[in-house]
């Protein structure tokens, strides 16, 4: 491996991490608009979307432009078309930050303040696991940890069950107040978007493991280690 393709790989994980940062940061700042409804961050959130997306198709362009240059092969291939594709997935984070900050836009439109909207618990829950899930991907792709990812896939599995449980939540809104139902509906919208992070997030995962060991497991069900050491 020559020096030159070190550099450019370097460059490109780093190009990636600071996409991932900017991702981290987007998720975090949308939440905790949500937690406090605050418009003002809600629409910073909003107004950042394009850095990210400019970030993502850079990336793109040093990662093509690395298999042009350098015609890598086997794992080192397998990184760039990684990167590339993590770099997409963190796109699609971001976009989704913008989705729970314009839904916090809407609910301020609608006159509600701090103090009015009680997040259920088990959006909050959702909430802090989607961002928990996103930093250890992050982590996971530094440490080429497939152990690690594969534990993710599995817990994508328990906050799709804190998203289905908004709906119990949302029928009993609906039948103790449902003068409450319009910005019920939009919480709930925002549960989706939040468990949509934690796909994509699984999606990082996937991406991780064909890149570390050279197999494809989107589509399948993935085993953790610790249910394979216990099987």
């Amino acid at each position: 491996m020559t020096q030159h393709w070190i550099r450019q790989i370097e460059e490109v994980r780093s190009h990636l991490l600071s996409m991932g940062t900017s991702a981290e940061a987007q998720v975090s700042e949308a939440t905790r608009a949500l937690q406090d409804l605050d418009q003002t961050r809600a629409l910073e959130v909003i107004s950042a979307d394009d850095d990210l997306d400019a970030m993502d198709v850079a990336l793109e362009e040093e990662c093509l432009h690395s298999i042009a240059l350098f015609q890598p092969v086997a794992s080192d291939l397998r990184l760039i078309v990684a990167a590339m594709s993590v770099g997409h997935e963190l796109e699609r984070i971001g976009d989704l930050a913008v989705n729970i900050a314009a839904g916090v836009v809407r609910l301020r439109d609608a006159g509600k303040q701090a103090g009015q909207i009680v997040l259920p618990a088990c959006l909050q829950q959702a909430n802090q696991m989607a961002m928990e899930m996103l930093r250890q991907s992050l982590d996971a792709f530094i440490m080429q940890d497939t152990a690690h990812c594969r534990q993710l896939i599995q817990q994508d599995r328990e906050l799709d069950q804190l998203h289905r449980a908004i709906f119990q939540w949302l029928k009993e809104g609906i039948q103790n107040n449902p003068s409450d139902l319009d910005w019920m509906i939009e919480i709930t919208s925002i549960s989706k978007h939040i468990e949509r992070i934690a796909d994509h997030v699984t999606n990082i995962a996937e991406i991780v493991i064909y890149w570390v060991e050279g197999e494809i497991v989107r589509h399948r069900q993935v085993i953790s280690p610790d249910e394979e050491s216990s099987s």
